[in-house]
């Protein structure tokens, strides 16, 4: 494959999946022009150096990543892709993000689903042009704080092991779709009501035991309104018969 891949100096677009491919050849440097590069479902351990050049879109998703390098100086080169703009990596056996991913300024979607990923740490904090972030099985117990400055996330999967409902996720006010499915929740915080933009809410397969706190919130908004309502009708009819 080496030798083919250096004569194709023009290639924008390469999809090898479903190969059983554990390594990139040296020649695949010579792809000045790759921007979409996929290489999902194949025996990959580390994403080599040869990737640092994408500027678009990677998928290595159900691979067998333990690391997203195999040095720390081809990790710097990856986080170096600043233009990079969607990251697909899930399904593989990460258990944390690499340390520099808030170089990656420009990712707009980050797909880390899987296994075995137990903390993001607050570098994911500088991502604030993610429209779209998958971290759908895995081990997460906790969200930090720092989320909440991805201020500009649209849609989010957190299908964990949460035992209780992000408070950092009340301040993505432009969050839309939200999956909390297959979690440890028991309680819906009353903060939830700030996600303004909130259309598809999943919450399958958690511990809910009631609406209590949800639905006394909706109520007492719900009862406010009816009371305001009232009173400018009366005042209007009353206003006419005068």
């Amino acid at each position: 494959m080496e030798m083919v891949l250096c004569y194709l100096p023009h290639l924008v677009k390469l999809s090898i999946c479903e190969n059983l491919i554990q390594s990139l050849p040296k020649g695949f440097n010579e792809l000045k022009k790759l921007q979409d590069f996929s290489i999902s479902n194949n025996k990959l351990i580390f994403l080599p150096v040869q990737l640092s050049q994408l500027t678009k879109v990677l998928r290595a998703d159900d691979n067998k990543l333990e690391l997203l390098s195999d040095t720390v100086d081809i990790t710097d080169n990856l986080c170096n892709c600043t233009m990079l703009k969607h990251l697909i990596i899930h399904s593989n056996q990460l258990t944390q993000l690499p340390a520099k991913i808030h170089r990656l300024k420009h990712l707009k979607e980050f797909s880390v689903s899987g296994k075995q990923l137990d903390s993001l740490g607050e570098q994911i904090s500088h991502l604030k042009d993610l429209s779209k972030i998958e971290l759908s099985g895995n081990a997460l117990r906790y969200i930090p704080v720092e989320f909440k400055n991805c201020i500009r996330k649209t849609k989010a999967d957190l299908s964990n092991k949460l035992s209780q409902f992000p408070n950092a996720l009340c301040a993505l006010f432009d969050l839309k779709p939200l999956n909390l499915s297959g979690n440890s929740i028991s309680e819906i915080i009353p903060g939830i009501s700030d996600i303004k933009d909130l259309e598809r809410l999943k919450l399958k397969k958690n511990k809910l035991s009631s609406f209590s706190t949800f639905t006394k919130s909706n109520k007492k908004s719900y009862i406010g309104s009816l009371i305001s309502y009232s009173r400018e009708k009366c005042f209007t009819f009353l206003k006419s018969k005068v």
